[in-house]
């Protein structure tokens, strides 16, 4: 005690100074005021780590009130008294001190926290104020390690005497927080289970820990245990079960449970289902082929009512083959059509690359004994297996859509082949969480269910846009008639209880206990079967001689609300051990292989047991896979429960541990795992791993034609990478991320938002283009004199040998242009003269491809009519260079050269089809170009009356289609074959094709294809005068074409119709005798045949018919002269192109005309009008034009009977 007056500490219980005498006053004791939430955590701080401080601070609103479910150990030291009365009062608190600081590490390594410092021990809380798993075993640990540490505590300090604890614990609901105004501890915890715990620990002997029937079920397979019995407790009604802890188990094992787990119930409710399943098995037993939906929600049965199909006898007589997604899939790509294939073909995943190879080989081998070698390398590239030289050549150089074409080819005819040999059906189970690639794949499979014996059944849960509900929307639009639904409604409550009943054929189980069941299942078999297993774990209900009954305990049993609640409480009551085993598991997904998770968990002892023990309490499943052993979560629900149990910092650790494992078990093969890695490294929050890993990721799905997955890869990339830098990103990185998500896009046909991300990359190759208009139009000028100059001064132009970094840019800039020449045609026509100006800075001959690369400036003049002069002299520069035993290059030249002839009006010198060409190129996946030289071959074939020939391209251009599903090519189809129809003037089909080629327009936001075809069905329906839908149809050509910005060929039937409306009206208005009404309709026919002349003089398609068209205007315009010299055009310009179609129909107008009462002129150039309509008639006839006889016929019988 301090002396207020000379400061001489003075020994406690003096009452006067010893050094100067002075009355010794006691400070007065504070009044108590509420602790600060800082003041609460003073007092033990100081025993703390800083790092559970600051976790504790975080839970500030936590510590302040809250109920939780918490485990509570009391600590208190034997003989304290004693202690202090032999050692005296400071070495006693010095020893004390020593104690708390061994106490409160002990409890602190395991995550708990003291809530009190007694006198001579503590109060601990496992679970609060921070939230903790295995809580329990954790307070176990503790008590073992106090014991421990407290023996070598008292080998060291000898002549103390010997300090034991005893400990008292139990698990049970408490409320933590402060308690009243007059606290000094940090927080409180208060209710019956810490009043148990303290009973606990003022049951056991010195150096002891006691526990109660809680706490012993809760952790009885990782402790030993001696039972005490049951004990006498204040404040309980009921004698409570004590135990004695022993130690801890170093052989963690239990026992198999039997038939008191194996519940078991025979399939209820969906008796109907299966009879449609096994139907459809007999269809494609007889050569059928079927697509089957099974669709519901999670634990509806879908999986069940699989396995009871499959036990079907007539399963015997057909190849099964299986695969699945998995609930991490949606970005690995095609992963459960490579899981299907690796089934198929027995390849594991532990195989080598040379094994994996072989097995592939061998499989193929068997379905194409003479070109297996032409299928592996596009198979092996699908399954992302590594290629041995002999195949990796015949892949080299093909890729992005040309590889993607090969693929699904590819993968089409393995299907086909294997179906000759036997009746196949494929399953495909958890579909919902396929990636997009897959679900495209499998969209374009699904369509030999139309030619082949085969059965898809697909399992998925519905609400899915991306997977399972688009599925569903394509097969009803394309294979609706082959197409079966099982939609697994809830059960009812008649069901609901009979499924119970089968469970648990049990007397005595209460009526209201079922209700509550069936209420709650809400008719879901799953839930109900977890709840009567939840029964049997808690006792409720327990087997007795070979019969379930239940036992008091069902009175107490309350039935989880949902069935996490129930999947939780049966996770909850594993051993700490297996339950961190689950929970790892589900880190690593619904399905996990052996290897992955022994070497993730490698500090649990007896996995196999536990993994086991797993099995038989029907948690997880076992079987072999590829030859590996694998694990599968039995219910999905199950694996997401035991996935959100885990705290959000734990499940990082995790999802980072399995990723280093994926990495050292694979590293063989570590390509294969890419995808899974930038899952896990993503959701650990490693962003550099993470980073590295989805590039990888993406460079292989594109290599695989995956593009769908390789969008996500990238975006995600980039948005990490400008998470992590910011500002100070590198621009390369940048540029090249963006230029990734660009050719993803562009594979995908995302053209609009292509040309977005391939401008950003092009900014960093290229500068960024003006903004101002004026600047882009002095751009322009310099580009388009740049091209001039390449073309008449060469020797300054085409010098550099390009960089690959040059390369990469060309190749970006000419994706770009594709997409453009789809959406945008003038911004496509700007764009390009950047493209060539750049493109003749470099030796063309130097790299691949470049010749091809500047012959397409022709078309920039020739598609467009601007200038044939200038597309005829990038012909012939490139004419020179070109080799027609490169396949690729000479298709290219060929197109041009076609396209030039064609609109310049030089038919005679467009070659013929070339199927030889045309199949070399589809062998390296050049859909673009082999669509495109069908087509514009087919223009020529059509006009010049080749109508047969044309008939065949356009089925080329459908078959090309059915291999590949390629858009562009069922676009030129719809093009070639509207067209056809129209002009052999077979209305009815030829109206149906125009309506499915404006249903695809529609959807593909196809502007000038829209065009072309309203104004085809406007044609047809003038012809059948039907001008109402005629006049509809124009107004909807005029509405897109004042919307999108077009080239003058696709206008060409517009303004064809356009002429023809006007005419009828106007000869409609000549015949009724309206002045007034015949000048208008001349005016406007007059516009519309002049812009028709305009148009055909840069498209020589409509040349034919454009002189026609402006001679019948001048004929009902009674300007017979002029009339005469148009149709003499257009015979002239008929006969030197060859146009036999358009010819004879001038031939026919021609006689039609002269052979008319008010004509002037009896002949045209000598020739008389019985001449011309026998040549007409002549040309129908060899063309097989029935309704142009038809119509000859009509006005020769007409002329006959006037």
């Amino acid at each position: 005690m301090k002396c207020s007056n000379c400061r001489f500490d003075n020994p406690e219980g003096s009452k006067f100074c010893n050094e100067c005498g002075q009355k010794l006053v006691s400070a007065a004791k504070p009044v108590s005021q509420p602790p600060s939430f800082d003041d609460k955590l003073s007092r033990i701080q100081r025993h703390l780590p800083q790092s559970l401080t600051e976790k504790t601070i975080t839970q500030r609103d936590r510590i302040e009130g809250e109920r939780k479910h918490v485990t509570v150990m009391f600590c208190d030291m034997e003989g304290f008294t004693p202690l202090v009365e032999r050692l005296g009062p400071e070495a006693s608190y010095e020893i004390m001190d020593q104690i708390y600081e061994i106490l409160i590490r002990e409890v602190n390594d395991f995550e708990g926290t003291v809530n009190e410092m007694t006198g001579d021990g503590i109060m601990a809380l496992f679970g609060a104020p921070i939230a903790l798993e295995e809580a329990p075993q954790r307070a176990l640990w503790s008590a073992l390690s106090i014991h421990r540490e407290l023996a070598k505590f008292n080998s060291q300090k000898q002549g103390i005497g010997t300090i034991r604890m005893r400990i008292g614990v139990h698990s049970g609901p408490v409320v933590v927080g402060t308690l009243g105004n007059d606290l000094r501890v940090e927080f409180k915890a208060v209710g019956d289970t810490v009043n148990l715990a303290s009973r606990m620990e003022g049951m056991a002997e010195p150096g002891s820990t006691y526990v109660t029937g809680a706490i012993h079920m809760l952790t009885r397979g990782l402790f030993r245990f001696k039972a005490i019995g049951k004990k006498t407790v204040k404040g309980k009604s009921e004698p409570i079960t004590v135990y004695k802890l022993l130690s801890a188990r170093e052989d963690i094992y239990r026992h198999r449970l039997g038939a008191e787990r194996m519940i078991y119930s025979e399939m209820v409710g969906r008796s109907r289902e299966l009879d449609q399943l096994v139907h459809q098995l007999e269809k494609v037993i007889k050569g059928e082929g079927s697509i089957v939906n099974i669709v519901g929600e999670a634990g509806a049965g879908k999986s069940r009512l699989l396995t009871e199909w499959k036990k079907h006898d007539l399963v015997k007589n057909v190849t099964l083959i299986e695969g699945r997604a998995i609930s991490m899939g949606r970005n690995l790509s095609f992963h459960p059509i490579i899981g299907l294939l690796k089934q198929w073909m027995r390849i594991r995943s532990s195989d080598k690359d040379a094994v994996a190879e072989k097995k592939l080989e061998t499989a193929v081998r068997s379905l194409y004994p003479d070109r297996f070698g032409e299928v592996i390398p596009f198979i092996a590239t699908l399954m992302g297996l590594k290629l041995s030289d002999k195949y990796q050549k015949k892949i080299q150089g093909i890729e992005g859509e040309a590889l993607e074409n090969l693929i699904l080819k590819s993968a089409r005819e393995l299907l086909t082949k294997a179906c000759e040999l036997t009746r196949l059906v494929i399953v495909i189970d958890d579909l919902h969480w396929a990636d997009t690639s897959s679900i495209e794949l499998l969209i374009s499979l699904l369509r030999l269910t139309e030619t082949q014996s085969i059965l898809w059944i697909n399992l998925f849960r519905p609400g899915y846009e991306e997977t399972g509900q688009r599925l569903i929307a394509a097969i009803k639009e394309k294979f609706s008639d082959y197409y079966v639904e099982l939609a697994l409604d809830p059960l009812d409550e008649d069901l609901s209880e009979k499924l119970i009943g089968n469970m648990v054929n049990v007397g005595g189980l209460h009526h209201p206990v079922i209700g509550q069941i069936v209420q709650r299942a809400g008719g879901n078999p799953f839930f109900i079967e977890e709840v009567v297993r939840s029964f049997i774990d808690e006792g409720a209900v327990v087997l007795k001689n070979g019969k379930f009954e239940v036992t008091e305990k069902i009175e107490a049993m309350s039935i989880p609300r949902t069935i996490n609640d129930v999947l939780m409480a049966r996770i909850d009551r594993l051993e700490e051990k297996t339950r961190y085993l689950l929970k790892v598991a589900s880190v690593i997904g619904r399905h996990f292989f052996h290897r992955i998770i022994s070497d993730v968990v490698q500090g649990i002892q007896d996995l196999d047991a536990k993994l086991n023990y797993l099995k038989d309490i029907q948690l997880i499943r076992e079987h072999q896979r590829m030859q590996e052993l694998e694990y599968l979560f039995k219910h999905a629900l199950a694996q997401e429960a035991a996935y959100d149990s885990i705290l959000p910092q734990r499940r990082k650790s995790l999802h980072l541990q399995v990723a280093r494992t994926i990495e050292k078990v694979f590293g063989d093969k570590l390509h294969e795992f890419y995808g899974m890695l930038a899952y896990h490294y993503s959701r650990a929050d490693n962003l550099d791993k993470a980073e590295e890993a989805l590039v990888k990721a993406g460079e292989e799905a594109l290599k695989s034609s995956a593009s769908s997955e390789a969008l996500h890869y990238y975006q995600e990339a980039l948005d990490i990478y400008l998470r992590k830098y910011g500002e100070t990103a590198d621009p390369e990185i940048v540029a090249e991320l963006e230029k990734n998500i660009a050719v993803a896009l562009y594979n995908r046909g995302l053209y609009e938002e292509a040309v977005v991300y391939f401008d950003k990359a092009l900014n960093y190759y290229w500068g960024k283009k003006p903004k101002s208009p004026f600047i882009a139009g002095c751009r322009f000028m310099s580009e388009f004199s740049h091209l001039l100059i390449s073309l008449y001064l060469p020797a300054l132009k085409f010098k550099k040998t390009p960089t690959d970094r040059d390369l990469d840019a060309l190749d970006l800039f000419l994706k770009k242009l594709k997409a453009l020449s789809v959406i945008n045609a003038k911004v496509y026509f700007v764009d390009s003269f950047q493209f060539y100006k750049r493109l003749a800075k470099f030796d063309l001959t130097q790299f691949e491809g470049g010749i091809g690369f500047f012959e397409g400036a022709s078309t920039l003049f020739s598609f467009t009519g601007i200038s044939f002069r200038l597309s005829r002299k990038i012909l012939d520069y490139a004419s020179a260079r070109v080799y027609e035993d490169k396949e690729k290059m000479f298709i290219v030249h060929d197109l041009c050269e076609t396209i030039h002839d064609y609109m310049q009006g030089n038919w005679k010198s467009i070659r013929d089809p070339d199927d030889e060409l045309v199949n070399k190129n589809l062998s390296i996946g050049e859909v673009y170009w082999t669509s495109q030289h069908y087509h514009w071959h087919g223009l020529p074939q059509l006009y010049q009356g080749n109508l047969d020939v044309a008939e065949g391209l356009v089925q080329k251009l459908a078959d090309i289609h059915d291999l590949f599903e390629n858009d562009l090519c069922i676009m030129l189809k719809f093009l070639l074959s509207s067209g056809l129809l129209m002009e052999r003037r077979k209305f009815d089909e030829a109206l149906q094709e125009i309506e499915a080629g404006i249903v695809f327009g529609q959807k593909n936001n196809l502007g000038t294809t829209l065009i072309h075809m309203f104004s085809c069905r406007a044609r047809i329906e003038i012809l059948k005068e039907n001008l109402a839908e005629a006049k509809r149809a124009l107004d909807q050509a005029e509405k897109i074409k004042n919307e999108v910005e077009t080239v003058p060929w696709m206008l060409s039937n517009y303004c064809c119709g356009r002429v023809e409306y006007d005419l009828y009206w106007l000869n409609e208005s000549i015949k009724s005798g309206a002045k007034r009404q015949v000048n208008g309709y001349g005016q406007k026919a007059h516009e519309s045949a002049e812009a028709l002349l305009k148009q055909s003089q840069k498209v020589a398609q409509h040349r034919t018919e454009a002189h026609r068209l402006m001679g019948v205007y001048c004929w009902l315009m009674k300007k017979q002269k002029k009339a005469l010299r148009c149709w003499d055009r257009s015979i002239k310009e008929g006969e030197r192109l060859g146009a036999r179609l358009e010819l004879a129909r001038t031939y026919f107008e021609v006689g039609k005309r002269l052979l008319e009462a008010r004509s002037k002129s009896g002949t045209l150039n000598g020739i008389k009008a019985e001449a011309y309509l026998e040549k007409a008639g002549v040309l129908f006839k060899e063309m097989d034009l029935p309704w142009d006889l038809a119509e000859l016929e009509r006005v020769v019988g007409m002329t006959n009977v006037e």
